[in-house]
């Protein structure tokens, strides 16, 4: 039994360092430089701030809950999606920690400038 843990902790320390090198990695980026510059920030770690609008939570056909909504900083705007139940509602502002992708294909649906959010924190 003790053989079995060592090289289980071992491997758990490994995946801890690398999701915090992961999280450490994300960029702070303005919404507007995103959209200015799409193909350097696709499928890039990136941490971006603005207000909620347009937030619409629903359930998938399997039973998921998930939200989309737009953070909008200034003038430019980029959509957001996260999985689970809002916490935030229109008008709030808010810091997205997530995945921006230029363009996003699930099933027959494709995205255009989107942010898959891993942490959403109320500002």
């Amino acid at each position: 039994m003790r053989r079995t843990l060592i090289p289980l902790a071992a491997w758990m320390g490994v995946v801890l360092l690398a999701a915090s090198a992961l999280a450490a990695r994300a960029d702070l980026v303005a919404v507007k430089d995103l959209l200015a510059q799409p193909d350097k920030w696709h499928g890039r770690a990136v941490v971006v701030t603005g207000i909620v609008s347009r937030l619409d939570a629903k359930t998938s056909q399997k039973g998921n809950s998930y939200y989309t909504f737009v953070l909008t900083d200034g003038l430019a705007s980029v959509n957001v999606f996260s999985y689970g139940t809002p916490q935030i509602r229109d008008t709030s502002r808010v810091q997205v920690e997530g995945t921006f992708l230029k363009v996003n294909r699930v099933g027959k649906y494709t995205f255009h400038n989107q942010v898959n959010a891993r942490r959403i924190t109320p500002l």
